[in-house]
Formats: C-alpha cells, structure tokens, sequence
C-alpha cells in the first residue's frame, strides 16, 4: 500500500537528504523541485524513485558537487551557448541555463544551450515551465544510456532520448514531454520496484522477444516509439545532444543505475523562441485559447474519451495531488526513509 506525503513535507525532506549528502542547499533545493515536478503530475519514473540512486552516485564521488558551470562563449555576441556542466548533477547543469539562455532569445529572438558533461536532468518540462513563464517557447533534448536498438538490429545503441515542446497557455503551459521509446525506461525501473509485469509491448528480453517481465526488459532492449521512426528520432536526438555537445552518444553514455565509476557524460540542448518577436503576447493568447476551444469542440469518437492537449492529464493530477498528497511506493519509501535514519533527519508522514 502507497504511503501517502504532503508534497511539501516530501520537499522538505528531498532538500534536507541532498544538504546531508553534500550538495549546497540552493542546489539541492534545484534537484527537489525538479523531483516533486514530476510526483505531483504522476510521472513516476522522474520523481523520488531516482532519489536513492542520485544520493549512491554522489556518496561514490560521481558528481561534482560545487553546483558551478562554465558558460565558455557568453562574450561572443551569437545567440548560441555552449556549457560545460562540469559533471555536475543534470538538474543543477540544465536549470543554471535557462537564465542565460531565455536572456539570449530575448535579445536575439531565439537561441541555443548546448550543455555537455552532465548527468540524468529529470523531466525535461520541468525546464520547459520556467521557459515558457517567460513568454517562449521551448524544445528541449537529452540522449540517455543505450537501450534501443537501431531499427532491425538487436543489440543495444541508443538510448530513450527524450524530446520535449512546450508552449505558454492560460497562465499554465502546453507540454509534450515524450521519449523516443514507447516508454521511458525509468518506468521499467518503477515496475520493479513494484513487483508489477509490464505490458508486453514496452520492451524485447535479451534474445529480441517481448516480454512482460521488468528485470528481463533491463537486459534486453526497449522498442522505440512508432517503430523506425522513433529509432529515427532518438538517433538524431544522440547526435545534436550528444556528439556536438562534446558528451558521450550511443553506447558510450553513461547508465544511472550500472555505471558507478564515472560520470554519465550526458548533452542536453535547449531551444527558446521569443514569442513577441513573432507577435503581441495578447494575441498570441488570444490565438493559442481560440485553437484549444476549437481543438476541444472535436465530436468525440467515445464520450468517456475527453479531448485534452498534451500535459493536461498531469496538470489535473497536480492539483489533485497538491491537495491530497503523493503516493511513494512501498520500496521508495522505505529507501528514503533509511537515509533519513543515516542523515538522523526526523520525518513523520
């Protein structure tokens, strides 16, 4: 049975874990918000289940912990950033950027991050939020450890590689968070520590069959969305996050989980786009709330289907969950609870 926690309280304790474990509060303060992001939407894979894995790596010396990032051209006058994350955890690299980069796009009306030597960063609509609060538009992308195969193969060479778009609307936001496998591979890990079968059409076992056992999936390949395309999408996703951000690509990057002897060395690339170089920000409101009315009115193919953009079913789940708590699976809560133990942090639910 979930144990049920006060998103604030289960904050509180996250920043309290990370201080203990080394990180500088305002950066474990980053690494918290971004894992309570994806508990209040129901996105499990992104939230306090990474959390004993983060602090593992950061007790064996695999993350830089000074929270510093080098931007090496912010003299040059381009609308292009290149990072050097210097290893630090993905969270801390990734949100260092966006003030320099949404800064960029105002002035030039788009511009580029491109962060290399870095780490897992979370949900990527995590970054896509605060980008779009600032009026732009975002399209963001990460390569992952290998756990695809190229399209026709069978062995692994590209990882989950998620691609992200995000758009202010209404005071919230429109947010396609999407990895390039029909599901993140984080959700394999979640079914696991459940004790849960997975659908049979998530993932191939060692020998390229589909199975609907978790541990088996880890050992084989995931199947990439939509077949080749998704393969198609990922492998691009490898080169522009990976190869021209100086990181590692295919089966040279990192694994959260099995790599514990060196950082991950994961590219992450973020796109912002100004919106009032294109147009007034009152009419693009205007426009975006007429196409969402409009998109919405649709007949429905069923009735019990309702219509919604993409991120609406995490934005219900977030008040829900802001008013009702979050369920941590058994395992999860009992990991962090134990580190609350070691770090001698009382914490009651």
């Amino acid at each position: 049975m979930p144990k049920i926690i006060d998103a604030k309280k289960l904050i509180e304790l996250e920043v309290e874990i990370f201080k203990k474990t080394g990180f500088k509060e305002s950066d474990a303060k980053i690494i918290a918000e971004n894992l309570i992001y994806s508990d209040l939407r129901g996105i499990e894979s992104h939230g306090i289940s990474n959390l004993p894995i983060y602090v593992k790596r950061a007790k064996l010396g695999l993350y830089n912990l000074s929270g510093d990032i080098d931007i090496l051209n912010l003299d040059k006058d381009i609308p292009l950033l290149l990072i050097d994350g210097k290893n630090n955890m993905g969270q801390v690299a990734a949100y260092k950027a966006v003030e320099p980069l949404v800064n960029k796009a105002k002035k030039s009306g788009i511009a580029a991050a491109f962060i290399g030597n870095t780490n897992h960063c979370g949900s990527l609509g995590y970054y896509g939020n605060m980008i779009a609060n600032n009026d732009c538009i975002f399209i963001g992308m990460t390569n992952a450890p290998a756990s695809m195969a190229p399209w026709g193969g069978k062995v692994k060479f590209v990882g989950t590689n998620p691609l992200c778009i995000t758009i202010p609307y209404n005071g919230q936001v429109i947010n396609l968070d999407m990895a390039t496998s029909t599901v993140a591979k984080g959700k394999i890990y979640v079914a696991l520590s459940k004790g849960d079968k997975i659908p049979d059409n998530w993932a191939f076992d060692a020998n390229g069959k589909p199975t609907t056992d978790p541990q088996e999936a880890l050992k084989g390949t995931l199947y990439p969305l939509g077949g080749y395309k998704g393969f198609g999408l990922a492998m691009l996703i490898d080169i522009i996050s990976g190869l021209l951000t100086g990181s590692s690509w295919g089966p040279e990057v990192g694994s959260l989980h099995n790599t514990l002897d060196r950082g991950q060395d994961v590219g992450i690339v973020f796109i912002a786009i100004n919106i009032t170089d294109l147009m007034p920000i009152k009419e693009y409101n205007e426009k975006i709330n007429c196409y969402i009315e409009k998109m919405k009115s649709v007949p429905r193919s069923d009735d019990n289907i309702e219509i919604m953009f993409p991120g609406e079913p995490e934005l219900r789940k977030m008040e829900e969950r802001l008013k009702n708590g979050i369920p941590i699976n058994d395992k999860t809560y009992e990991e962090v609870i134990e580190l609350a133990k070691e770090y001698n942090i009382n914490f009651e639910v």
